[in-house]
């Protein structure tokens, strides 16, 4: 029995929808016919599209022109750029033979400070060795201050003798005109080296 009400029920349902979709399919718009085109009326047309083209061409003559203004501007920077560049290279040539003065000063009073200094610590190292005397309990090694040569006097000595090469210690050694090798020591002298 309720299978008899449910079919029933869909039964209705569908004839009462079905009416409904039918009033809509058939609710279309319908076309409208155009009205036919008087002579008037082209040439109003033909005449707004005439001026759509001239407005047109003026923006694109006054964009070629604004184009043109920016390659000019661009054309003006970049040789504005050209001249900076120019101007920053002679500048740093110039600030560059001035750094090479300053560093060549700067070299010889930079030897001299070295001495200075090596002379101060040769002079402390005295004086705390004879603080360290009195101290019978500490007694230091005594230290060794290698003198060196100053290039006049290294020079002389070797003459025209060939440079063979640095030693371990850091001192030049020549080669005489018979292949003995040597350095000159403090005091101005040869010391010959043994061949290895």
């Amino acid at each position: 029995m309720k299978k008899i009400i449910v079919l029933s029920v869909l039964i209705c349902s569908l004839f009462m929808v079905s009416p409904i979709i039918n009033a809509q399919t058939d609710t279309k718009p319908k076309k409208e016919k155009k009205a036919k085109t008087t002579n008037a009326d082209k040439a109003a047309k033909d005449a707004e599209k005439e001026e759509k083209k001239k407005v047109k061409d003026a923006k694109k003559s006054e964009a070629k022109v604004k184009d043109a203004e920016k390659e000019a501007k661009k054309k003006a920077k970049d040789a504005a750029k050209a001249e900076k560049e120019a101007e920053k290279t002679k500048t740093v040539t110039t600030a560059d033979s001035k750094k090479d003065s300053k560093t060549k000063l700067t070299a010889e009073e930079k030897a001299a400070k070295k001495a200075e200094r090596d002379a101060k610590k040769a002079d402390k190292a005295v004086d705390s060795k004879k603080v360290a005397d009195k101290n019978p309990t500490v007694k230091p090694e005594p230290t060794k201050v290698i003198k060196k040569v100053d290039k006049a006097t290294e020079k002389a000595a070797a003459g025209d003798d060939k440079v063979f090469g640095k030693d371990d210690k850091g001192r030049t050694i020549y080669e005489g005109p018979r292949g003995g090798r040597y350095y000159i020591n403090s005091n101005g002298n040869k010391t010959y080296v043994k061949k290895n």
